[in-house]
């Protein structure tokens, strides 16, 4: 026989079926070297040596494409391929085959993935959705040889532009019979991998996860989801992950479009899906390790984020402050804090804020984690030569009136930020400082003038994100001494009378005491008194002294203490994210 296996398409395939572990190491090996002495195709040496089999590798397929199979395939299917709706020089080349018409769709037969690329432009020149279906490569090979045997001359494509030429009949007037549901089968052997991914990300989804890790170890696999900011090991599951670790890794790269060949180095990838009427963006990372590949996914949930500045959290005065730099014509407006603190909804609720028709935003972003229409976002590529700075240098050339740069990381893209900020343009970016007022040391620690700061910079915003404690298990915290209160800033008045609170825990917060997140923000202005103090290179405790005294600068030390007494955190919250070493 002759499966007719494109070398790439094989490959592919051997590596799907050997990850399922379908075949070892060993008779891969093998396969491959009697494939090339013997010029065979890969997968027609793997099934001629008895080491799968056809069905096997269709089921295979079907499990990690999420694709239906046909048993049989009717006359009436076959005069279809026939019939001249797609030329048979287009069906041969491309291994794609039309078996039935339906008012508003084609449903056609593959046997491989790599086919699913000509389904696209198949759809789009006859303007039907295109339904494919699994068949076996021997049941593809049975449609070409009855198809080259017939003497009927068929349209020609022309391969040339990719577009099919006068071989499309009048699709309203050809229908056939559905297919018989009978004949359908599901890869069930392997949709174990399918099934628990699906069910993980819609779960992950609904209890508004931020990311996803998954990781192997010497004997036990773990899978945690981040909530509210912090990781949470999943229960339950561990048994059925790691007997079927590699399936499920092998299911993420095919949805995330990675080389599923590729165990050696490190993947990224993006996989976008649809729950409902809600479309949720994925970005994947996974790492190789010693016992397996490791996989963080990021879950960017657009509909879940409330993309306006009102609703981040910020004291009035201070929300007021924000809104006017913002809409300053130029200047620098930076934003500070750890990872995961908030900073990117910050920006995107700014960007939200001033976008509209008659000003040109750019962004440079790593990666794009939203798309805002209206708005040109590039996505950072160091691989190719496109960094912060590169990026930001061409923006400067494409007229912008506002500029966003994703995180200020090198001398370089400091000193082309500043510059764009004195020549008329708007930014705003983040750096990884403690507080507002230490972003000013650190710009002078990069090499940049204390003149050339008083000159660009604004205002910068520090924030944290605090976990809020559960309204429906909420208590009062007993544990809570004087002691501690005077320890965080509380005076021995306050001590006193104070009475914190936390949540308990309870079904609805999974026992942890916390439900939802709440904005900590400090807002720090470059007022007159700040520009003479940093002219004169003053150091990070002289500027915070001076902000609080003369300015009415409000620390997120203060902001917390006043969550504190609101009941809105608890003190272990509080020292968790506001206690800075």
């Amino acid at each position: 026989m002759s499966l007719r296996v494109p070398t790439d398409s094989a490959e592919q395939i051997a590596s799907l079926i050997l990850n399922l572990g379908l075949i070892n190491d060993d008779q891969l090996s093998s396969a491959t070297i009697s494939s090339l002495e013997g010029d065979k195709c890969l997968i027609e040496t793997l099934v001629d040596f008895g080491f799968t089999d056809e069905k096997t590798i269709r089921n295979a397929l079907s499990g990690s494409y999420d694709l239906e199979c046909i048993e049989e395939l009717t006359p009436d299917n076959l005069e279809l391929t026939s019939s001249g709706l797609l030329s048979k020089k287009y069906i041969t080349e491309n291994r794609v085959a039309p078996i039935q018409m339906h008012d508003d769709t084609l449903d056609v037969v593959i046997s491989e993935p790599s086919a699913l690329n000509q389904l696209q432009s198949i759809g789009l020149l006859i303007d039907k959705k295109i339904n494919p279906y699994l068949v076996t490569f021997s049941q593809i090979r049975d449609i070409l040889d009855s198809l080259n045997s017939d003497s009927q001359p068929t349209p020609s494509i022309n391969k040339a532009n990719n577009s099919i030429s006068n071989g499309i009949k009048n699709p309203s007037k050809k229908k056939t019979k559905l297919i018989d549901e009978s004949t359908l089968t599901k890869g069930k052997e392997y949709s174990v991998a399918v099934d628990f991914i699906d069910k993980s990300l819609k779960d992950a989804i609904n209890e508004g996860v931020s990311d996803i890790h998954i990781e192997i170890f010497r004997s036990s696999a773990s899978m945690r989801w981040r909530i509210d900011g912090v990781l949470m090991e999943q229960d339950g599951i561990a048994k059925i992950l790691f007997e079927n670790y590699s399936k499920i890794v092998t299911r993420i790269k095919i949805m995330a479009k990675l080389n599923i060949a590729e165990r050696r180095l490190a993947q990224d990838g993006a996989i976008n899906l649809k729950f409902g009427s809600k479309e949720v963006d994925f970005r994947i990372s996974i790492m190789p390790t010693k016992y397996g590949e490791r996989v963080v996914m990021r879950i960017l949930d657009t509909e879940s984020i409330d993309l306006s500045i009102e609703k981040l959290g910020f004291q009035d005065e201070d929300e007021q402050a924000f809104k006017k730099a913002i809409r300053s014509p130029q200047g620098m407006v930076l934003v500070t804090g750890p990872t995961g603190s908030g900073k990117s909804t910050t920006l995107y609720a700014a960007l939200t804020s001033i976008n509209d028709p008659e000003k040109n935003i750019l962004t440079a972003e790593d990666p794009v984690e939203y798309v805002l229409d209206g708005i040109g976002q590039v996505h950072v590529n160091p691989d190719y030569g496109m960094t912060f700075s590169s990026a930001l240098r061409s923006f400067l050339r494409q007229d912008p009136e506002v500029v966003m740069v994703g995180e200020i990381r090198d001398k370089d893209t400091v000193d082309i930020a500043i510059k764009a900020a004195l020549t008329g343009h708007l930014v705003m970016s983040t750096l990884h400082t403690n507080d507002a007022v230490s972003t000013i040391t650190r710009l002078m620690n990069m090499g940049v003038e204390p003149y050339l700061i008083t000159s660009s910079l604004t205002l910068v915003v520090a924030q944290r994100l605090a976990r809020k404690n559960c309204s429906d298990c909420i208590e009062e915290d007993q544990s809570v001494n004087e002691s501690q209160l005077r320890t965080i800033g509380f005076s021995a008045e306050e001590s006193s009378r104070l009475t914190l609170f936390k949540g308990k825990g309870c079904k609805k917060c999974k026992n942890t005491g916390y439900k939802g997140r709440k904005g900590v923000y400090e807002v720090l202005r470059i007022s007159d008194n700040l520009i003479t103090a940093i002219l004169k290179e003053s150091t990070t405790l002289e500027l915070s002294k001076i902000a609080k005294e003369k300015d009415n600068f409000v620390t997120m030390q203060q902001v917390g203490r006043m969550f504190l007494q609101q009941g809105d955190i608890s003190l272990e919250e509080y020292k968790r994210i506001l206690i800075l070493d």
